[in-house]
């Protein structure tokens, strides 16, 4: 059997943290990311749905550390918002809250491009298309 056999799609995202209430502060109060319910694992963490995809919230493994520089190069996680307004709108949100925003202009790939850290430098994608 080949790996194109089998029908395989994706499942969640998960990011390591240091603080569970800060990370649910970040991604559900800023970012608007919807907490769901998580099953009794024997380690922390949260559970998160943001269009459907899950992401989980985890502690105890590698964490890149705040304050880390950005850049698209890094691993992150993506999120796209069909209107380039809206995502503007939530970014200049953001940027009103003391979020740090850094843009990837003339992005070859989107309409817009943009990038943000939670308090532990993991840093998460924001994208835009456009028509």
């Amino acid at each position: 059997m080949k790996p194109s056999d089998v029908d395989m799609r994706f499942d969640h995202v998960s990011v390591c943290v240091s603080d569970l209430d800060a990370a649910r502060q970040f991604y559900c109060d800023l970012l608007t990311f919807e907490e769901v319910e998580r099953p009794a694992f024997e380690f922390d963490g949260v559970w998160l749905k943001v269009s459907g995809m899950p992401v989980h919230l985890t502690t105890g493994g590698f964490r890149r550390g705040g304050g880390s520089p950005q850049s698209p190069a890094d691993p992150h996680f993506a999120v796209a918002v069909p209107a380039a307004g809206d995502l503007d709108e939530l970014v200049d949100s953001w940027r009103e809250r003391g979020v740090d925003v850094f843009e990837l202009e003339n992005s070859p790939a989107a309409e817009r491009q943009y990038f943000v850290t939670d308090p532990d430098g993991n840093m998460i994608e924001f994208c835009s298309y456009g028509a």
